[in-house]
Formats: structure tokens, sequence, C-alpha cells
């Protein structure tokens, strides 16, 4: 089985996965947070994509946008930086995003997905990879959107089984997933609420045949998650600490606000938490605090 981090806007930099990669190193592939397709890269993302901060990572960068130019002409700066391999986001749910028929909201258009797909694949220099939904507003939108994704020839497909309507709430829909087994000819990849071990073994047991699954707010919540998948034991308060340090001391080199790490450092710890006794007295203090002294000092109890 490969396992992929899945990507997350504000979580999965450059920072986090070299933290995953140090202390939980069972994550086969990262992918980016979205990247806007336009005519050049912010100076944010080159950092987040150059080679001296993903050193033994396997890193793909994920586009999202709408048009081929726009697509293409980002694939070249890619390449020029030593990228084989795009994935396009067809899934992002966020309501800024699918008004402008990115993300999830080109899937209400097919026949304008089709057309992107028709000028981007014969001509982009890397291989291609697409990470989609199911549609945005009704299950029934999935059979003409798996018509399409089994023509062209993906990388791999990474299917979250959710409507846009749906977010991340209600139950993945595994009826859609089934039928891009037997209708998709590419390699799948499953996506959606594998947080525990019952989770990871209930998905390949109904899709033996998928040997690829990427798994988000799951290892956020867990970081050792995949390492209990293969059997090894469950990370323990050493372990998880050290991943923390790691991405707190690498916030404090980046981030020039103090006010900037507490931020970031709150949306670690609202998944991280779980792990924790008294879980929500705890969070509610890291939520309230406003500095980074009293945020270490917060910390420093939950640790002990």
């Amino acid at each position: 089985m490969q396992f992929y981090l899945a990507p997350m806007e504000g979580m999965t930099g450059y920072i986090v996965r070299n933290a995953f990669a140090h202390h939980f190193p069972y994550i086969d592939k990262y992918f980016t947070p979205f990247i806007p397709a336009a005519k050049r890269m912010s100076k944010k993302i080159v950092r987040d994509l150059a080679p001296e901060n993903n050193e033994g990572i396997r890193l793909v960068p994920q586009l999202i946008g709408n048009r081929a130019d726009e697509i293409l002409m980002m694939t070249e700066q890619l390449e020029a930086l030593g990228f084989t391999e795009v994935n396009l986001n067809c899934g992002c749910p966020s309501g800024t995003v699918v008004s402008k028929k990115r993300g999830a909201g080109i899937l209400s258009c097919p026949e304008e997905l089709e057309a992107m797909l028709d000028q981007v694949l014969p001509k982009c220099p890397l291989r291609v990879s697409v990470k989609t939904r199911i549609g945005m507003e009704e299950e029934s939108e999935w059979d003409r959107l798996c018509a399409i994704y089994a023509e062209y020839p993906l990388e791999e497909l990474i299917i979250h089984p959710r409507l846009r309507k749906d977010f991340y709430q209600n139950e993945v829909r595994l009826a859609a997933f089934a039928k891009a087994v037997e209708e998709i000819p590419v390699p799948l990849c499953y996506n959606g609420d594998i947080c525990t071990v019952e989770d990871y073994q209930k998905i390949t047991g109904c899709f033996p045949s998928v040997e690829r699954v990427m798994i988000g707010r799951g290892l956020f919540s867990n970081p050792g998650l995949i390492g209990e998948i293969q059997g090894k034991e469950p990370a323990d308060t050493k372990q998880i600490k050290a991943f923390h340090e790691e991405i707190l001391e690498g916030c404090l080199k980046t981030f020039k606000a103090e006010k900037d790490v507490v931020f970031h450092m709150k949306e670690i710890w609202s998944y991280l938490s779980v792990h924790f006794p008294d879980r929500d007295r705890r969070m509610k203090e890291i939520r309230k605090c406003q500095s980074l002294a009293e945020y270490k000092l917060i910390v420093q109890q939950i640790f002990s």
C-alpha cells in the first residue's frame, strides 16, 4: 500500500512535511497545498517547493485553475524546478474557489472539465494526476464525471467520495468510489475519513484492488497512524512532542510575527489535541492564548 499526505491549506507546507518525514517516516508521497495557476509563482510558493526545504521528500505540486493556458504555463515553471508530476485540484469545496469554477466548482460544468483535460494532457511536460470530488449537488453527477475521467491517461485519480455540498460532513459515498473502481482504468487513490486503523481496514476490505490511500485530518490527529496501520506501536508522547517541537521551531524561523506562529500552532492543535486527556479544556486555553510565551506554557503543561 502507498500512503499519501493530503494537501491541506495552511497546514501541509514544508515545515510540517519535514516534521512528518523526520519523526513519522511512513508517507510515500506528499502533495502541496493548492497553487493558483497564474503567470508567476509567489516567493512563498517558490520557498515551499525549494529542494533544500524538501530533502528526501517525494513532493507533487497541486495546481488549481480552470484555464488550460495558465495551467500549462505553470507546469513549465514546475518542470524547470525539477518536478516530473503535477496534480490538478478538482475538489476544493471553498465558496470563494467554487464561485470561480475552480476546485470542485469545475465539476458543475463537465464540458469545461473535459475541454481543460483535452488541452492540458497532450501538451503538459509533466505527468498529470487529478484529485476530485464526485460532484457538486447530486451523486448522479458522478456518472458523467466518471465517464470523463475514464477517457484520459492520468497518472492517477485521487477520489474524495463526497459532493461539494457535503464539505467534510456526512458519510463518504462508497458506492460512488465502487463505480470508479469498476469503470476507470487508471490507478485510483482513496481519500476520506481514514482516522483510525479500523477506518483503513474498512476501506481496504471494501476495495482490495486499490493500493493507494490519501490521509489528511487523520494524520494530524494521530501522526503515527500509518505506522499503526503497518503494525508498529502507537506514537507516544515523546514522539508527538518532538514532532510538535520541530513544527514550532520551523515556524519561529519562518514567520516574522509571534502572533502568526501562535495562529499556525493553534491550527495544529485543533487536530493534535485528540491525543490528550481533558481535550476541551486544553483547546479552550490554546484558543484563548495571545502570546508565544503563554502558548509555550500551556503546551508544556499538556506534554507533562
